[in-house]
């Protein structure tokens, strides 16, 4: 074996040995979950100040579980076929894992595509979802998932519902609180409101109760646009590296008995 072929063969090694401990350990976390949700949230809940996992309401708990066990699985296994192909040297097992790495590559290209091509009703589809979501709301006084959640998104994009503050209208929970808009919608300084009466009574100067937070997702990631999309690249371009040096080291691996020795392997 030459120089470059022990070079493909090590990097693969290392790159799929990372992905195998990380689909592990999500593996391993979301069996956790599942069999004892108690244990692991109280464990969490002891670096976690804000007690995030124990607000969260348990199915939403057990659907994160069941992804991170299907992710985890699937890391897990593709990157224990490319491990083990390279370092045994098993022309099969790396084929089958090119493969795979493919049909990912080509999956993940069509979803981008269809994002672009349905931008439109993409959009109106997450609005409505997040609008659906605002519903069920409650004052803060009722540790529930979607308030939790939709507080953290408010407080740090500087917004106040889907669109407007009006949208919690939609929420007969948070109209039976007497207050307009949640304290997340409220201007802040050193983690506290400027305002007392910003819930009863928002104004531009108090609140950000007139900016939708669709509106700033919208712009955050038109900001970070630049990053997205070379994060993006850069992903396509190690995956095809790898397709590449997994085909490449199936071909050097390729030796049957009475015909030459493949020219990759020169």
């Amino acid at each position: 074996m030459g120089c470059g072929s022990r070079c493909a063969k090590y990097f693969l090694c290392f790159f799929n040995f990372i992905f195998f401990v990380a689909g592990g350990a999500a593996l391993a976390v979301g069996i956790w979950l599942v069999a004892d949700r108690n244990s692991f949230t109280n464990l969490i809940a002891k670096v976690d100040q804000a007690d995030v996992l124990n607000k969260t309401d348990a199915e939403v708990i057990r659907l994160i579980a069941y992804i991170l066990i299907a992710a985890g699985a699937l890391t897990f296994v593709v990157s224990f076929l490319g491990y083990c192909g390279a370092m045994f040297e098993s022309r099969c097992l790396l084929c089958f894992y090119g493969v795979l790495l493919v049909l990912i590559l080509v999956l993940q290209c069509i979803a981008v595509g269809l994002a672009f091509g349905f931008r439109e009703d993409a959009e109106n589809e997450t609005r409505n979802f997040f609008k659906s979501t605002i519903k069920f709301y409650a004052s803060s006084d009722k540790a529930e998932t979607v308030t939790v959640v939709w507080d953290g998104i408010m407080t740090q994009l500087h917004c106040c519902g889907v669109e407007s503050y009006l949208d919690f209208r939609q929420s007969t929970n948070w109209t039976s609180a007497g207050k307009l808009v949640p304290e997340a919608c409220c201007m802040r300084e050193d983690g506290h409101i400027t305002d007392l009466d910003c819930p009863v009574s928002p104004t531009a100067q108090n609140s950000y109760y007139q900016t939708g937070c669709y509106g700033a997702m919208v712009r955050v990631i038109e900001e970070n646009a630049a990053i997205a999309i070379g994060v993006a690249v850069a992903l396509a371009f190690v995956e095809l590296l790898v397709i590449i040096l997994a085909l490449y080291l199936a071909c050097c691996y390729w030796r049957p008995q009475h015909v030459l020795t493949c020219w990759c392997c020169c």
